[in-house]
């Protein structure tokens, strides 16, 4: 087996495994020039509660790593298990901007956009990136969160679906 295919299998593999590790859904956010940018991200993790830290990873050389750099703060938003069209949504490339009904807030308060009715969020302050293979690791510290919902269920990605 050649070197390529290996490492393809190996990839291939990896892909397969992680997708059965169910995890929450977020939506992260930053407002530039006056407008909203946005993302669905599964990898989420807080790093530390002191500091308060949390990373975020997202496709390296993508716009969200230069954007959350430049603003300085960016919003991770909880999406909720009725919420499954935001996820899809900012997980599309290429797409258009938000039809009203997804249209993300930013509370006079906060310095970056939330989702609303999300169940829970996080504002940060952009502390640095880290590169880890094809993707960025974004380092923020926690400037503000809240649980706005212990009614409703998080929504879930596993075996590549939303529930």
């Amino acid at each position: 087996m050649s070197a390529q295919i290996h490492e393809q299998h190996r990839a291939d593999s990896l892909r397969r495994a992680a997708r059965r590790f169910a995890t929450g859904v977020t939506v992260v956010a930053v407002r530039h020039d006056g407008g909203d940018h946005a993302l669905t991200a599964n990898s989420f993790i807080t790093l530390s509660l002191h500091p308060a830290l949390i990373g975020v990873s997202v496709t390296s050389g993508g716009r969200m790593r230069q954007l959350a750099e430049k603003t300085r703060y960016f919003g991770i938003s909880v999406l909720n298990a009725e919420q499954g069209d935001y996820a899809r949504h900012y997980a599309s490339r290429g797409r258009g901007g938000a039809p009203q009904h997804l249209g993300l807030h930013t509370p006079d308060t906060l310095p970056a956009p939330i989702v609303p009715g999300c169940v829970a969020y996080f504002v940060c302050r952009f502390e640095h990136t880290h590169p880890v293979g094809d993707h960025d690791l974004i380092v923020g510290s926690v400037v503000e969160s809240e649980v706005l919902s212990e009614e409703h269920p998080p929504l879930i990605f596993l075996d590549g679906k939303f529930s």
